[in-house]
């Protein structure tokens, strides 16, 4: 093992050229992107039922770089995509619970390598802020007297890996993949915005993406 990646290693080496990045430069990239939400909360009232969301959504990715040296970037990007939770165990489980958009904010410090060939694999980390928006209520809630659900912006962090694919001096073709963390509470409230209950809400959520870029 030691001596395969010794040798992975001699190879980046050999194969690797100058950044193609130039400190300074800025770049802009939209990707298509299944962003998977997978989050849980603690029981709701004393149904002994907790809201889960577990699935994917496609959805498009806005993201802006700026290369602080030849390889390394500082990195922005937003997305969101609706979400539904349903009952998990207790009194509701099964049932279609509400709805809320997930809106993720990553900000990342990136590395990139220029290989030969146009190739520039990445890997960064940071930070996201997660917001909460346009929620619906399904009549199960509406049962409790909940009309809204109101989460706080929430703050965890973010690993990421990538590739891209340089088509010309000024286009390249961008793959992204994004892990981040989520944990934050949120308010079950009525049209009073008096807080009916509250539940932590955890969670990873995952967003892969392919799109194209573009440098200047």
């Amino acid at each position: 093992m030691r001596r395969l990646f010794v040798f992975t290693a001699i190879l980046v080496v050999l194969g690797s050229v100058p950044a193609a990045a130039q400190q300074g430069e800025w770049r802009f990239a939209t990707r298509l992107t299944s962003l998977s939400f997978d989050a849980t909360t603690d029981p709701i009232f004393d149904s002994g039922t907790r809201m889960d969301s577990s699935s994917s959504s496609v959805t498009a990715v806005l993201e802006t770089q700026y290369m602080v040296s030849d390889a390394v970037a500082l990195c922005a990007s937003l997305t969101t995509a609706p979400f539904e939770f349903k009952g998990i165990s207790g009194d509701h489980h099964g049932e279609d619970l509400g709805e809320i958009w997930f809106t993720p904010i990553t900000l990342t410090l990136r590395y990139e390598i220029q290989l030969r060939g146009g190739f520039q694999p990445y890997i960064g980390a940071g930070f996201n802020t997660t917001f909460y928006l346009f929620d619906d209520i399904e009549p199960v809630l509406e049962h409790y007297g909940v009309t809204k659900l109101v989460a706080n912006p929430s703050f965890g962090w973010v690993i990421e890996g990538g590739l891209n694919y340089s088509l010309s001096h000024t286009t390249f073709v961008s793959l992204d993949l994004k892990m981040m963390d989520l944990s934050g509470k949120m308010d079950l409230e009525n049209d009073d915005q008096e807080n009916l209950d509250r539940v932590a809400i955890e969670g990873n959520p995952v967003e892969i993406g392919l799109g194209i870029g573009w440098r200047w």
